[in-house]
């Protein structure tokens, strides 16, 4: 903490010039202190303010590295990412990006990101830091991180989605789904009062409209039009082939009603010992048999008369 005497950095705005001032009384309060500061230098010499403790950015021996730092967050601070943005940012780096590696940050720029390990980083997301620099600000800290700007956080999420799409497709899927449920029927709520209530279903159409397609559609625009279909395709299949076996059970409690119980009985066989799964459905190549390990079989052969 700051004592009387000290001469401190100050700064009325991150981004404004710094000032040098020297502490003349500390002001004690129940929460934070405030001091009273004396200006030094500058056209506003001598003159006195009463400041929070949050203006003074520490000592003025740290002038120069202070704001040789403050102009790269500035130069990084950019236009914030759309709600839409924001939102895919946060949710791919949830799915795809582990915080050891990178994690985008609230302070003091929204949605700057933090690069803690830059050899991990390419693989996931299939460029290098140097890569991403040429195309979006950047700078180095001195613990080593790499501070990056919102516009290459964006980057990353979008590369992210095109090495590793089924996951982020796979949460899209399931988003959907509830996006669907809650267009027909409405969702409970609580209000500002605790009192339960349930939505409109025109309401959660109208909020699918505004907050969730914008996302999917981003997501899906991320991860590519072949990854987006390959995976509607899988969930098609995998639903018709839940449909399928429901009619099929439905068939086999008909038919044993009908009096052919042997028959069902086969047929249940045979349809779980054919039956096609992720398991059997890759073809297995083995290697081929030693001849110690090839096993013998005994052929009686039919005797020949006069030989």
């Amino acid at each position: 903490m700051p004592g009387i005497g000290d001469e401190m950095i100050y700064r009325v705005r991150d981004y404004a010039p710094s000032e040098r001032v020297r502490i003349i009384e500390i002001i004690k309060q129940k929460k934070t202190p405030r001091y009273l500061v004396e200006i030094i230098g500058g056209e506003h010499a001598g003159a006195q303010e009463n400041v929070p403790a949050g203006r003074l950015r520490g000592p003025w021996a740290d002038a120069a590295r202070y704001d040789a730092l403050m102009a790269n967050w500035e130069r990084i601070d950019q236009d914030e990412p759309t709600d839409p943005e924001q939102a895919v940012i946060e949710q791919v780096f949830d799915l795809l990006i582990p915080t050891d590696i990178a994690e985008w940050e609230w302070s003091p720029v929204r949605f700057a990101t933090r690069v803690h390990d830059h050899g991990a980083l390419p693989q996931l997301i299939g460029i290098t830091s140097d890569d991403l620099l040429a195309q979006a600000e950047g700078f180095e800290l001195d613990d080593g991180d790499l501070m990056l700007s919102p516009d290459a956080t964006l980057l990353i999420a979008e590369y992210a989605c095109r090495i590793s799409p089924m996951p982020v497709l796979n949460w899209v899927l399931e988003k959907e789904k509830d996006y669907r449920q809650k267009s027909k029927n409405g969702s409970k709520a609580v209000g500002p009062d605790k009192q339960p209530y349930t939505t409109s279903p025109e309401w959660e159409y109208q909020m699918y409209l505004e907050h969730g397609r914008p996302v999917h559609e981003l997501l899906r625009a991320w991860c590519g039009q072949r990854a987006a279909t390959l995976r509607e395709r899988l969930g098609a299949a995998e639903a018709e082939n839940r449909r399928l076996d429901e009619l099929i059970t439905e068939l086999f409690e008909e038919l044993k009603r009908l009096g052919h119980a042997n028959t069902v009985e086969y047929l249940v066989r045979s349809y779980e010992a054919d039956r096609i799964t992720p398991a059997n459905f890759r073809p297995v190549v083995d290697r081929p048999l030693k001849p110690s390990e090839i096993p013998v079989q005994y052929v009686k052969a039919p005797r020949r008369w006069g030989y």
